[in-house]
């Protein structure tokens, strides 16, 4: 580690910090573009705060403390990749306010995963990630046009520390409750990470999945096996809430326990959905196409939507993210296959 600057230095920057931190809070992005991060490689998120809180101190060395990128910079970064959710996990393999994977969230020193720890330990990790990477690591910082400054790849860490109260992280220990007390819908968070339960495994996890049912209802209490009653449960609750029925119970199929529609009678009719048809082409802000048209006319039969014109303009490009926000999606704005399913059966209010 290289040398701690003196007591004396860091009180002198500890109002700058302070100041940082709550700008950091506040900030709203001026006129800067939406950002539609592609889905052709992975993002990491690598927005760093400069914070100094209980949990987390960061204390600059000679070099001026507005050569890192600033509050509002980092905001804008967080928003286009996370809509500033720190507690963020939609199964995509990358997580909280940064989307940090987590061989890269290991790389900077991190422990669990992501959403679990602090916002001053995102944000500081991010720094770090920033100061040996620059913004190669996250594809919205190409999308907003960000520039490096002369901090950005310098490898200069040392004056970053976090404490060990930095993180609330105990997703990767197995802990009986999962990995975090949960949303703010009061759903658990998804306990399995980067593993998705399927038939034939035990697990305490799994318990809890089936015991939620069992409050609603819908299956007896929990064995915490994954046997062929619980297949045929997960595979409905699938299928009446527009997911694939593939009987994997991963980060979407979990949430449903909480929230998704379910029935017993084998009369209710699972909706009908019409396939994907973009393939690997997610449709997104600017496109001219007749499957568009679909999309919109179907939002149109459910009373949300004005007739589809085909044009993904402005106001589909608020109703796709309002969708995807009220189903847990994260709302990038593009349309997959999970946000064409949702036309069909998610939730939405306009």
């Amino acid at each position: 580690m290289g040398r701690t600057r003196s007591t004396d230095a860091a009180r002198e920057n500890a109002p700058f910090f302070a100041g940082w931190r709550d700008k950091n809070a506040d900030a709203v992005p001026d006129d800067g573009p939406d950002c539609e991060p592609s889905r052709a490689k992975p993002r990491l998120i690598a927005l760093g705060a400069l914070l100094v809180t209980a949990a987390a101190t960061v204390v600059l060395p000679n070099a001026s403390a507005v050569a890192d990128p600033s509050a509002h910079t980092w905001y804008r970064l967080r928003m286009c990749e996370s809509s500033d959710n720190y507690r963020i996990n939609t199964g995509n393999d990358h997580y909280g306010a940064y989307q940090f994977d987590v061989p890269t969230w290991r790389s900077v020193g991190g422990s669990g995963y992501p959403q679990n720890a602090s916002k001053a330990e995102q944000d500081a990790r991010a720094l770090i990630l920033y100061r040996e990477r620059g913004w190669q690591p996250w594809q919205c910082a190409g999308i907003l046009g960000l520039r490096e400054d002369g901090d950005a790849r310098s490898g200069r860490t040392s004056d970053i520390k976090i404490s060990a109260g930095g993180s609330t992280s105990g997703g990767s220990h197995g802990s009986s409750g999962g990995t975090s007390k949960g949303s703010s819908h009061g759903i658990p968070a998804f306990p399995g990470g980067s593993h998705w339960y399927a038939p034939g495994e035990t697990s305490r996890k799994i318990k809890i999945f089936q015991d939620q049912m069992h409050k609603r209802g819908f299956f007896p209490v929990g064995t915490g096996q994954y046997g062929p009653n619980t297949l045929r449960m997960v595979k409905q609750l699938q299928r009446l809430n527009g997911l694939v029925p593939n009987g994997y119970i991963g980060p979407n199929t979990w949430r449903l326990a909480w929230t998704g529609r379910y029935s017993t009678s084998t009369t209710v009719a699972a909706p009908k959905i019409p396939a994907f048809p973009g393939g690997s082409h997610w449709y997104t802000p600017g496109e001219t196409s007749r499957k568009i048209k679909t999309f919109q006319d179907q939002m149109h039969k459910r009373g949300y939507f004005p007739v589809g014109t085909g044009q993904y303009g402005p106001n589909t490009l608020r109703m796709v993210k309002q969708l995807q926000r009220l189903n847990g999606l994260v709302p990038n704005g593009y349309i997959g296959p999970n946000t064409w399913r949702l036309a069909w059966v998610g939730v939405y209010h306009s």
